[in-house]
């Protein structure tokens, strides 16, 4: 019978990147433009924005309402999700190559202070497809193993065999864009806070930046608030052409991440840089040290 679930799972997984593949489809069709964003509320104080470097006016940019926005979900993760899992699905362009779609299951925990100890920042994944990674198995757990990650290779060869690794190897960086230490919702709104500071900074007129809210988008089944940041012409000062970020309107955090660059000589489609979406997501599991152990890796697949 478990066999037989898992094997329900993979086949389920095997068609979501026709579902997942791009903004507009990965959204319900009837979207709700959100009203112009209202100046006079009080701006949320955050120690994530540095105003010092921001352009004057710079609350007046389309970006400020996103980076508010952004930062009051960072705070609320911040308050109040120690653990999450999900089924992490990505698919991320490296070093010019397009990789195929993986599916892992993960769990993450936050560092945080308890009465009697630190508790670390940790990530447990392992890989449920594609077929030559299926089984892998990736521990890290910040301050344990001389902060290198504990890995079993899986796929169809060697599967078996276990290595610590960097997580900004050369190994390491060949086989994923950010390394497992920026792994989890906080970090990944922290660096949406950066991005678009950044762009306000290379943008301070707008000329070159378009910001869309839209209701009622759809992920993995749940409602979420879509944001579109579009810079029309390209121009190194940006890092990308088009992002997608869609942030689940109940439990307030990001489902949903995807970037492009701009399109390629006379196409008009954009070029895909990353997609990472947080499927089955489940906030404060209760997850424990047992959840991070090494024997989850070493031990029998």
């Amino acid at each position: 019978m478990t066999r037989l679930v898992a094997l329900k799972s993979l086949l389920l997984l095997a068609v979501l990147p026709a579902v997942y593949s791009n903004g507009d489809d990965a959204t319900t069709a009837r979207k709700v433009l959100l009203p112009a964003a209202s100046l006079e509320r009080p701006m949320l104080r955050s120690a994530l924005i540095d105003a010092a470097k921001l352009p004057e006016k710079w609350e007046t940019h389309p970006l400020a309402r996103a980076l508010f926005f952004a930062t009051e979900r960072h705070a609320f993760i911040d308050q109040q999700v120690r653990d999450f899992s999900c089924i992490l699905a990505k698919r991320e362009r490296i070093n010019g190559r397009l990789r195929e779609y993986e599916y892992l299951r993960t769990n993450v925990r936050r560092e945080r202070q308890t009465a009697d100890r630190t508790v670390p920042f940790s990530v447990y994944a392992e890989f449920l497809a594609p077929k030559k990674f299926q089984g892998r198995k990736v521990l890290y757990v910040e301050g344990r193993n001389d902060n290198r990650m504990l890995v079993r290779n899986g796929g169809l060869r060697f599967s078996h065999v276990v290595v610590n690794i960097s997580p900004t190897s050369d190994a390491a960086t060949r086989e994923s864009r950010y390394p497992i230490t920026e792994l989890g919702l906080s970090n990944m709104v922290r660096r949406l806070i950066d991005q678009a500071q950044n762009d306000i900074v290379a943008d301070p007129a707008a000329q070159n930046t378009d910001v869309t809210f839209f209701r009622n988008a759809e992920i993995d089944g749940r409602l979420c608030t879509h944001i579109r940041v579009t810079h029309p012409n390209e121009d190194p000062a940006f890092t990308f052409h088009q992002a997608n970020i869609y942030v689940d309107d109940e439990l307030h955090v990001p489902l949903r991440v995807e970037s492009y660059t701009w399109p390629k000589g006379t196409s008009e489609t954009p070029v895909l840089l990353e997609e990472y979406t947080y499927m089955r997501l489940k906030l404060n599991v209760g997850l424990t040290d047992r959840d991070f152990s090494e024997e989850l890796v070493r031990g029998q697949p």
